[in-house]
């Protein structure tokens, strides 16, 4: 819930640019949520991208039961491979430095 607003802004700092709308996505997971907790933590955040419960911890356990938020950033390349470029736990404050830095790690900057 803390980092709602930043996300929003991250989701919207993409969407609003031409050159990375359609070539990053965001998605949720919410950990241990059942799909009416997502849907309430949609509602009251106004996340406008979007959210899967993960009630039974599936997810969350294949990615070795990360403490949230967690931000795993993947880049899928033109011939279909993908590779891990940033996992880090933690939240961020600045949308924009957040950004910055994983279009970076992607070799997109």
């Amino acid at each position: 819930m803390k980092i709602a607003p930043a996300l929003k802004d991250f989701y919207r700092r993409i969407e609003n640019d031409p050159s990375l709308k359609g070539k990053i996505k965001l998605i949720g997971i919410g950990a241990g949520n059942s799909l009416d907790e997502v849907q309430q933590f949609k509602n009251a955040t106004e996340a406008p991208f979007p959210l899967f419960p993960d009630k039974d911890f599936t997810v969350h356990k294949a990615l070795g039961e990360v403490n949230t938020p967690y931000f795993i950033v993947i880049k899928i390349n033109n011939d279909g491979t993908h590779k891990v470029v940033y996992s880090e736990k933690g939240g961020f404050n600045d949308a924009q430095t957040f950004l910055d830095l994983i279009l970076a790690d992607a070799g997109m900057k």
